[in-house]
């Protein structure tokens, strides 16, 4: 214990001294992860029959991930890598585990995410949990709780981010997306991410909560940081950063959910203040910050990537686009289409509450497994032509880029909407629209997240 908290106040120094400038949104890896990308150029030729033959948690890979996927779902239905984490890749046995909440749990993401195969997972669990009551780190709420506990907080969920509520949200997304393109139309190109694809959902979901927009470069920062711990590739000084850009983070949430408590506005930090002082509910102050921790982290990447993912994928696609621009009523089903063929969050995390078996697989009590929404939204078991891209999919919603199940993601109709916006808005506002660089993926098997997208366009 006493090693515990001398390296949890080692995070904590190292997030004091920390500088992290107010500056362009960072991303801190992108030149390392260009110098990896040059280094790992597909090789055609090449046949990969084993899993390791694609080295999965290489950055090639990570970069194409879908053949690795595909030798997975028919050959290797439950892989365990090398970091110890145990893959599942087929859509209906990753449905069923997202649903199987007795046995599977979501807990403890950030202890799952980090483990090394020697540790074992509860000691490690146990170690964080006193930190959690107190507030240090966050607590396990909404994406990473179980029922019955989650059922709770999800009502508290429903109705931060409810379909109507997002509905209401509509004139004021269309209003900020215009006031971020216009100026941008100007120049004739851009580079997407940093422009303008990190910048809208998170500014958005900051006004929701009551945050300051000024807020916006040092939030991003800690963002990136944060969401690298979750990659299965971190050295240990990488994940010392992630941590003491988490321990600073949750500290900058407390702050300001503690002054929204004393006087509470009428915004998502005020709903959340609001159901802590209701006697009815066992949702507290710990779990009202770490929502909003979560909130931010997970909303904004994934819409950012989506938008990005959505913008090249149009301009990849000149058929399509030429159908859009003709059509935007089809806009909704290629959205679908763009969450399916690319999800943002290729999985998530859970673990064995109890030995079980899968596939002959054995998995004891406290395995870790990688649920691979991504490789079930292309399982041709589920899919007919998983791999196009076709506006008139029938089944075009039951992708797995928002979960399944209870843990089914609250943001998804905010995400819709947010990306129908902007795609809109680029259609309506120029003639042409063309790739002008390198488009890289950071290197990790959980987030499938854009660096880069520079454009070029003929404006109207």
């Amino acid at each position: 214990a006493r090693t515990f908290a001398a390296s949890m106040q080692g995070y904590a120094d190292i997030s004091k001294r920390i500088t992290l400038p107010i500056k362009s949104v960072p991303i801190g890896s992108v030149n390392r992860q260009r110098a990896n990308l040059k280094q790992s150029t597909l090789n055609a030729d090449r046949i990969e029959d084993h899993p390791e033959d694609f080295n999965p948690l290489g950055n090639e890979c990570f970069q194409n991930p879908y053949e690795f996927y595909r030798l997975l779902r028919d050959e290797y239905p439950v892989y365990q890598l090398k970091n110890g984490v145990f893959c599942v890749s087929r859509y209906h046995d990753i449905a069923a585990l997202s649903r199987d909440t007795d046995t599977y749990s979501s807990q403890h993401q950030g202890v799952v995410a980090n483990l090394k195969p020697n540790q074992d997972l509860l000691k490690e669990v146990a170690k964080f949990e006193k930190l959690s009551r107190l507030g240090v780190i966050p607590a396990d709420v909404l994406a990473t709780s179980d029922p019955p506990v989650h059922t709770q907080e999800r009502k508290v969920g429903h109705a931060s981010l409810g379909a109507r509520y997002v509905k209401s949200l509509e004139p004021e997304v269309e209003a900020l997306c215009e006031s971020m393109l216009f100026p941008l139309l100007e120049k004739g190109q851009m580079e997407f991410m940093q422009s303008f694809g990190w910048r809208l959902p998170m500014i958005l979901i900051m006004r929701l909560l009551g945050l300051p927009e000024q807020d916006f470069e040092q939030i991003k920062l800690w963002c990136v940081e944060i969401l690298n711990s979750q990659n299965g590739i971190q050295r240990s000084g990488e994940l010392a950063a992630s941590y003491a850009a988490a321990l600073t983070f949750l500290r900058y949430c407390w702050q300001h959910f503690l002054k929204a408590k004393r006087n509470p506005k009428d915004n998502l930090i005020g709903l959340f203040v609001r159901n802590v002082l209701d006697s009815n509910t066992d949702f507290n102050d710990q779990k009202a910050v770490s929502a909003i921790f979560q909130l931010i982290i997970a909303g904004s990447d994934s819409s950012a990537t989506t938008m990005g993912n959505a913008l090249k994928m149009m301009i990849e696609n000149p058929n399509v686009q030429s159908q859009l621009r003709e059509d935007p009523a089809l806009i909704p089903a290629f959205v679908e289409e763009v969450f399916r063929l690319e999800s943002a969050f290729q999985g998530h995390f859970r673990w064995a509450k109890h030995d079980t078996v899968l596939h002959g697989q054995s998995l004891p009590k406290g395995s870790r497994i990688f649920l691979m929404w991504a490789s079930g939204n292309r399982d041709e078991r589920f899919w007919e032509q998983p791999d196009q891209l076709l506006l008139n999919r029938k089944n075009g919603k039951k992708h797995l880029t928002f979960g399944h199940g209870v843990h089914a993601c609250l943001g998804r109709e905010l995400a819709r909407m947010e990306i129908k916006i902007v795609l809109k808005a680029f259609l309506d506002n120029t003639r042409t629209l063309r790739i002008n660089g390198e488009t890289p993926y950071v290197a990790s098997m959980f987030a499938r997240t854009l660096l880069t997208l520079p454009i070029a366009f003929e404006s109207r």
